[in-house]
């Protein structure tokens, strides 16, 4: 066997073909004979199928408008537009693409002079999409759109989904505004009612947290103060908007405040209203004797050194035993300090304890709980 040479391939494809176990040298494979071919057969593929290719369909693009024949066509849905408004007065209309689809529609606002009230509609391709708008509690007056024939549209990207929505704004007694917000539905093949908001502090729209999707702001004043207004903040959910939180502010912009004390929760609401407009000597008044005297005033201004912005939500009378010289009350407080040059904010439930003298509620002393702590990268 010494001119025998053992074919490791060979040997391998043995081993798996007979199920033999190397246990002892003695084990081992018989050498093949020198004569064999060590080689092992070449197998020959069978040819692949030749591929058919597949004709891919190409789509027919649907051609762009001539514009030489857009005038001619934005002329003919203006006279439609007139044709469909009948006896009510035309106060406005828009020639915009509110379908997301490239091309324009026109929208129309009315006002019904019978009524006493706004409509409005849309036209596209010759058909005639009426807005609808909220109706109002049982018991309480129906509005339409509005109520007085004012044109305050806003046509964008309200949400930040990619598409343009319809804000109508209105107004009516009481100071009442209104906003009606819609949306193109394709698969209803109409125009959707997103929302319908109103408050006789004003509605708005405010991006407080920079993802560039507006929330919605109603605003409610208070008949006990007037002064005082109640912000209710909408959000969008992807479907719609929902109620996420809420704030107190002033209803006047002018300075400088009348600062409501003639109740205990409006003492409250008063000191982080003063605080949030940096009028520290008017929030360090509004704390009793006894807490002015316990903390000079330019030690405890200091602490308020870095705060750039509070908001006071949940303000609430606690019912206790105690009589009417005395109050507690609760507050949520949201709060927004500089520091070392990053935004943080802070969430604290509050609660004070508030006592009556003759220049009216007074807050005595506090206690805090840290509910929440965040960065805030972006700042308005």
């Amino acid at each position: 066997m010494s001119g025998t040479r053992r074919h490791p391939l060979g040997a391998l494809l043995a081993l798996l073909l007979t199920g033999c176990t190397l246990l002892t040298p003695s084990a081992a494979l018989p050498s093949p004979s020198p004569t064999a071919t060590l080689a092992p057969p070449t197998a020959t593929p069978p040819p692949l199928p030749t591929p058919t290719p597949t004709a891919t369909p190409t789509p027919t693009p649907i051609p762009p408008p001539d514009p030489g024949a857009l005038p001619e066509l934005a002329n003919a849905g203006a006279a439609q537009v007139h044709a469909a408004v009948g006896d009510a007065a035309l106060l406005c209309f828009r020639y915009e693409d509110l379908t997301n689809d490239g091309l324009p529609e026109w929208l129309a606002l009315l006002h019904q002079p019978e009524a006493g009230r706004l409509s409005a509609f849309v036209l596209r391709d010759e058909h005639i999409h009426t807005l609808l708008d909220a109706k109002p509690d049982p018991g309480k007056p129906y509005y339409g759109l509005g109520q007085y024939p004012t044109c305050e549209i806003e046509i964008r990207d309200v949400n930040a989904d990619g598409k343009a929505e319809i804000a109508i704004f209105g107004h009516a007694e009481r100071n009442l505004t209104l906003l009606h917000l819609y949306a193109w539905d394709e698969g209803a093949g109409d125009f959707r009612l997103v929302g319908a908001f109103q408050g006789d502090a004003g509605v708005s729209f405010e991006d407080r947290d920079g993802d560039l999707a507006g929330e919605i702001v109603e605003g409610h004043r208070d008949t006990g103060a007037p002064q005082l207004a109640w912000r209710v903040i909408f959000t969008w959910d992807g479907q719609t908007y929902g109620w996420t939180w809420d704030r107190w502010d002033w209803y006047f912009l002018e300075r400088p405040h009348d600062y409501p004390t003639h109740r205990a929760d409006y003492a409250v609401i008063s000191f982080y209203l003063a605080l949030n407009d940096r009028d520290l000597p008017g929030a360090y008044a509004l704390l009793a004797d006894s807490a002015r005297a316990a903390q000079p005033y330019e030690n405890w201004a200091l602490g308020f050194a870095r705060t750039l912005r509070v908001d006071v939500s949940g303000v609430q009378r606690v019912a206790t035993a105690s009589d009417e010289e005395q109050a507690r009350v609760n507050a949520m407080v949201t709060a927004w300090d500089n520091e070392e040059g990053l935004v943080i904010g802070r969430l604290w439930e509050v609660t004070w304890e508030t006592v009556h003298t003759d220049a009216g509620w007074r807050l005595l002393s506090a206690t805090t709980q840290l509910l929440d702590t965040w960065d805030a990268p972006y700042w308005k």
